[in-house]
């Protein structure tokens, strides 16, 4: 592949191109764009060997914290984007740049990230180890990682071959296996879990049942229309004083509007009375008239 274009002449961007492959580089090179054109800086401060690095992102709108350490190179953003992504920040190359960093120190970048990722990386019984590590691995595993190497050179030397020859393999490997089987003690599904966690399970489990919480009200069930209505139509039925009429209400509840009676008066009868008489005794007098 080609040498990516670079943005600027910065020893640090140039460290990121040598760095990163050319998918993460484009990211790494956002990063570094926007931290020499958006950010500024609010505030410093200095605690416990640590610098307090408080950065305005222009275009977030937000300040930012970056912790840094200069005698350990290590640092932190309040962004987290190395935390989820593997790839420093434009607040963490900020601060870079502001120190004279000409170089990504090895605590700012994810390794799998990187060109040689995938380099000087041999093969283990319990995963991948690299070449660095092989000081802090003893000789029974270096010797498993030769063993691992040979297996896999052997299987490509095989592809294409007669079947003969695999299955002269596979009988060598088991004849091999059913001598160390005797010697090796039979693990228990238990003993598995263990090794397989690191750590010994407890024997001693006490599991409680849980409280039971009691919510205000409980015990009780709301009545749905339906029985409100049955349970309302046993009741028996008494005299409304608004309506005078035989219902399961009252005058305060009286579903009809509120009738107003005037009261009456004892002279007003007496003259409806003399009305009534004068009229009756008209109705007489033309009866006669009239035979």
């Amino acid at each position: 592949q080609s040498a990516p274009q670079l943005f600027s002449k910065s020893a640090l961007e140039s460290d990121g191109a040598r760095l990163f492959t050319h998918a993460v580089f484009e990211e790494f090179q956002e990063e570094y764009k926007c931290s020499t054109n958006t950010l500024t800086s609010r505030g410093f401060s200095e605690s416990n060997n640590m610098e307090l690095n408080t950065v305005k992102d222009a275009l977030r709108n937000r300040n930012f914290i970056v912790q840094y350490n200069p005698g350990t190179l290590e640092i932190s953003c309040t962004c987290k984007l190395f935390e989820r992504r593997g790839v420093p920040c434009r607040h963490i190359l900020w601060i870079y740049l502001g120190n004279g960093l000409e170089k990504i120190p090895e605590s700012s970048f994810a390794k799998r990230w990187t060109k040689d990722a995938l380099r000087d990386i041999k093969s283990n019984h319990k995963g991948c180890v690299g070449v660095g590590d092989v000081d802090i691995i003893d000789k029974k595993q270096i010797e498993m990682t030769k063993l691992w190497s040979e297996v896999h050179e052997t299987m490509g030397v095989l592809i294409g071959r007669e079947k003969e020859h695999v299955e002269d393999l596979c009988k060598l490997i088991k004849e091999f296996r059913e001598k160390l089987l005797p010697s090796v003690p039979a693990m228990t599904k238990h003993q598995e879990l263990e090794e397989l966690l690191g750590c010994a399970t407890n024997n001693e489990i006490t599991i409680l049942p849980p409280k039971i919480s009691k919510n205000k009200g409980s015990g009780k069930r709301m009545l749905s229309n339906k029985a409100k209505a049955v349970a309302c139509a046993r009741k028996p039925k008494r005299m409304c004083n608004n309506c005078k009429q035989m219902a399961h209400h009252d005058k305060r509840n009286c579903p009809n509007p509120f009738v107003e009676r005037p009261p009456q008066n004892v002279d007003d009868g007496e003259e409806e009375e003399e009305e009534e008489e004068e009229e009756e005794e008209e109705e007489n007098e033309d009866d006669e008239l009239e035979d």
